[in-house]
């Protein structure tokens, strides 16, 4: 069953229901109701104790003047000594109505039980002066304005006329004429203040002042029925001066000798204070209980999640007797907020209060309880009334960080967010928590929750929600675990005014330094942003082209300039087309790729710049932020660019490589040639099948490696192969599962292994190789070829020689399965093969330019079927202008000797 909002079970005074109570009834003042102008509710008495709650500290108060006053027993010299705003005020009124108008308030059911013990008392009289409206230039002073309310003004006129205290027995005097008499006296400290400040002027003295005090105090003392109730501040008001100080010693010094001090409100008493003011009826009291409980159970399941306080039982209590009002929210107003002097602790209180209820009553605010978070600063009264105290400043902070930032955090994380405003709950709380008179500043994140989270509102989300404050609010500070706002920018400002600093060219620069480191990793020739076809090169190499930023995948010019690239180098037509491959931006992705870029350069500016104040707390937040961005650019930058085109058929091909996986390497290079391996556009595996499918056309039986390798790199459509090993192993496989012939030189390989291919060697058609295998015929001493067949002689009828062909030994006679190389003759089929050559010498003139040709071609075949070759080479050279000794000896001789070779002539001429 879902708990009630507090508005469902509480009813607000009339005036706040209908938004028409005055601030002016917060503010009590002693003279304004003594003068009569002050508000009915404090001139009216049954008024003003329909909304007083007697704290025990006000009974006692009570209870002591009475009982002076009509035994003359008790403390015949009072003094309220609390901070500002702790009920002095309040208290001298509810002494002032009581005792002058005695008689007409013994029937009211909240005072009954009081004043059952003072039935005989008939009242006294009273005098009252308050400081704060009293005029020290013009005015009558203390002793006369008292003297004249106890209709005894003639007493002391001539002293009041000429400003000088009137001695102990001219007071006694009228405290004797007067009868019984309570003198109220209320912000002494400000007439003296006031007076001070026209001191050289009218010749007033504080000193006077403080003669008539300590005579007034000693006068009452001795007197049977009177008593003397004054108020002194427990600290100066900031807008005091040194003198103003000096002057609240004396004055404690003077009343201090005969007064008691009396505290009108303590601990849990503000609560009921608060209440009485500002609700007429507060509902079912079980209904509170019932709250209370489900709050001390939620905070028990919380764990140490909330602080250790909230936990105990007590605070249960502490809940209930709040009701509607959280306890914290009421402890964080009276507690930091009543340490301002400007503040005036109860009285400050219960103005903002009466604000935030008028407002939230109006709203009907989803909650069991009044907590700081609910707070709208958006509200102008409730904001300038925490304005007022803490400097102008703050407006803008408020506008900008809480109801700007924080509010577009809870729009843009979705319906939680926003239906409760987590993010601006919480800097709201933050806020409240940040400022005191005192050294107690900032909120941890315990106390965050409690100050949060209520029936509804998920636990776990408000660590979430704080550090999304932390990234975003421009004022939001962190320390040791500790939260508040403060009127100089936090680390993220800075950051952010860095970022505006930071040139377009300077991202540009950055990201090419990255994507050069980024670019490795895989089989690619790179080419970082070229501008013209001509800046990539046309060879076999595989190829990436990284294309500018600006070039977005989905642009008409991007699509026309990779065309060209992939169609032409500079002037001339592209011939392996088949080997260029483009990685484009995605169109999206560079703005916010822009911006973490240019989050990275500030980081690591202000990480150097040593000018920058920061504290501790913020250098370790920095270094935390740099290595983080540092770590997270990689992966945005191969993220970015996740679209990858090549040459197709009839035009460019582009696909998406979709979002990068996590984990996966942050290499553009490794990304695309994953993607491309995958998708079967590069082969690291070739079947034979595939080589004769794809590379030969219908009427060719024969083709160099060389021309196939140059069918897959130049013919746009066809898969590329990674290296020419797929090619060379592909075909070693063929031949030797007899899916097609390898002819090196005179021999044919059919169903038997190669040597070591290389790119000069001919692929056979299977068919092909097949008749040449039939063409062999019977092997001599081994029957018929259908038994089993080494190497044979296939005439070629003309008399002019023939082919050797090679195949894997397929029969078990002995003799069969030799290989038998062909030197010439006419035979035929039938006929015994050739004798086979024991040795061979070759001499023969090699264009320079194909050395590596012969090796494939002549040394290793001659390798591959005996002892290693003995190479000697012949070398002829002349040059008009002459070589020199350097060459000669430096580099050619030197060569020759470090390969091993023996130098078996030199002639030079």
């Amino acid at each position: 069953m879902a708990l009630p909002a507090w508005w469902q079970v509480v009813i607000p005074h009339k005036d706040i229901r209908e938004k028409s109570f005055s601030e002016a009834v917060f503010a009590a003042d002693l003279g304004d109701v003594v003068g009569g102008t002050a508000p009915e509710e404090y001139r009216d008495p049954r008024l003003f104790f329909e909304k007083t709650y007697l704290t025990a500290g006000l009974k006692n108060l009570v209870r002591n003047v009475l009982s002076r006053l009509s035994t003359g027993k008790g403390d015949p010299v009072i003094q309220l000594q609390t901070p500002f705003g702790g009920g002095k005020t309040h208290a001298l009124l509810t002494l002032y109505h009581l005792v002058k108008s005695f008689g007409q308030l013994t029937h009211l059911e909240q005072l009954q039980e009081l004043l059952a013990d003072w039935q005989g008392f008939s009242g006294a009289r009273v005098a009252a002066f308050a400081g704060t409206t009293a005029d020290p230039v013009k005015g009558r002073t203390p002793w006369g304005e008292i003297a004249y309310q106890l209709g005894c003004y003639e007493i002391v006129k001539e002293h009041d006329l000429r400003r000088v205290a009137p001695g102990k027995e001219r007071i006694k005097e009228v405290l004797q004429k007067s009868g019984p008499t309570l003198i109220l006296m209320d912000e002494l400290l400000q007439y003296i203040v006031k007076a001070n400040q026209v001191e050289k002027v009218e010749k007033i003295t504080q000193g006077q002042t403080l003669a008539f005090l300590q005579e007034l105090s000693e006068a009452v003392t001795t007197s049977e029925k009177a008593v003397l109730v004054l108020t002194l501040p427990a600290s100066i008001l900031e807008q005091y001066d040194e003198e103003a100080e000096k002057s609240l010693a004396q004055l404690q010094k003077v009343s201090g000798r005969v007064e008691s001090i009396y505290v009108p409100v303590e601990g849990v008493e503000i609560y009921e204070v608060i209440r009485k003011r500002l609700f007429e009826n507060l509902g079912d009291s079980k209904v509170h209980r019932q709250i209370a409980e489900a709050y001390f159970r939620f905070y028990q399941e919380l764990g140490s999640d909330a602080p250790a306080e909230v936990r105990e039982t007590a605070y249960r209590e502490k809940i209930e007797r709040a009701y509607p009002f959280h306890p914290e929210f009421i402890d964080v107003l009276y507690e930091r907020w009543g340490s301002f002097p400007t503040f005036q602790r109860t009285r400050g209180v219960l103005r903002f209060l009466a604000m935030i209820v008028e407002d939230l009553y109006e709203r009907k605010v989803t909650s069991p309880l009044i907590h700081s978070s609910l707070v709208d600063l958006a509200d102008v009264p409730v904001r300038r009334e925490f304005i007022n105290h803490i400097g102008n400043e703050f407006d803008s902070i408020i506008c900008s960080d809480i109801l700007g930032k924080a509010r577009r955090i809870d729009q843009e994380m979705g319906s939680e967010y926003e239906r409760y405003g987590l993010a601006k709950g919480l800097a709201t709380a933050v806020f409240l928590y940040s400022f005191s008179g005192g050294e107690r500043r900032g909120v941890n994140l315990p106390w965050l929750r409690v100050a949060l989270l209520r029936e509804g509102v998920p636990p776990t989300i408000v660590g979430d929600a704080v550090s999304k404050l932390e990234d975003s609010l421009w004022y939001f500070h962190t320390e040791k675990r500790f939260y508040s706002f403060k009127n100089q920018p936090n680390l993220n400002r800075i950051i952010v005014d860095k970022e505006e600093a930071i040139d377009p060219e300077q991202v540009r620069e950055s990201l090419y330094e990255h994507l050069n480191r980024l670019a490795r990793g895989a089989s690619f020739d790179v080419y970082l942003w070229p501008k013209a076809s001509g800046d990539i090169p046309d060879n076999r190499r595989l190829k990436l082209i990284l294309l500018d930023p600006e070039q977005k995948y989905g642009e008409s010019e991007t699509a026309t300039f990779i065309r060209e690239i992939l169609d032409n180098s500079g002037s001339t037509f592209r011939i392996y087309r088949n080997t260029v491959f483009a990685a484009a931006m995605d169109a999206g992705s560079y703005a916010a790729l822009e911006r973490q870029l240019r989050r990275f350069l500030a980081l690591q500016e202000i990480s150097g710049d040593t000018t920058i104040s920061l504290t501790a707390g913020d250098r370790e937040e920095l270094q935390t932020k740099l290595t983080q961005s540092r770590k997270d650019l990689p992966s945005a930058i191969v993220s970015a660019y996740r679209h990858v085109g090549w040459r197709g058929n009839g035009d460019v091909v582009w696909r998406d490589m979709g979002i990068m996986t996590t984990g996966e390497n942050p290499s553009v290079c490794i990304r695309v040639w994953r993607y491309l391996k995958d998708e079967e556009r590069i082969l690291s595996f070739l079947t034979p099948k595939v080589i004769l499918d794809r590379a030969f056309g219908k009427e060719e039986t024969e083709k160099t490696l060389n021309e196939i390798f140059d069918v897959f790199l130049k013919t746009p459509g066809l898969p590329c192969l990674e290296s020419e090993k797929v090619l060379l192993d592909a075909a070693s496989q063929g031949a030797k599962a007899g899916l097609l012939g390898v002819r090196l030189g005179y021999a044919l390989y059919f169903g038997k292994t190669p040597p070591e291919l290389s790119l000069d060697a001919l692929i056979v058609r299977p068919e092909k190789a097949e008749e040449e295998k039939k063409a062999g015929g019977e092997i001599p001493g081994g029957g018929s070829g259908s038994h089993g067949w080494g190497s044979v002689y296939a005439g070629s009828g003309d008399g002019k020689g023939g082919v050797l062909v090679v195949q894997e030994d397929g029969g078990s006679d002995a003799g069969q399965g030799d290989e038998q190389i062909v030197s010439g003759g006419t035979g035929g089929p039938g006929q015994p093969a050739a004798v086979k050559v024991k040795r061979v010498s070759i001499k023969a003139a090699v264009p320079w330019d194909k050395l590596s040709q012969i090796v494939a071609g002549v040394i290793r075949p001659l390798k591959a079927s005996g002892d290693e070759p003995k190479i000697i080479i012949e070398v002829k050279a002349e040059s008009e202008s002459g070589f020199d000794r350097t060459t000669l000896d430096s580099k050619v001789k030197e060569t020759l000797q470090q390969v091993g070779a023996v130098i078996e002539e030199w002639e030079e001429s």
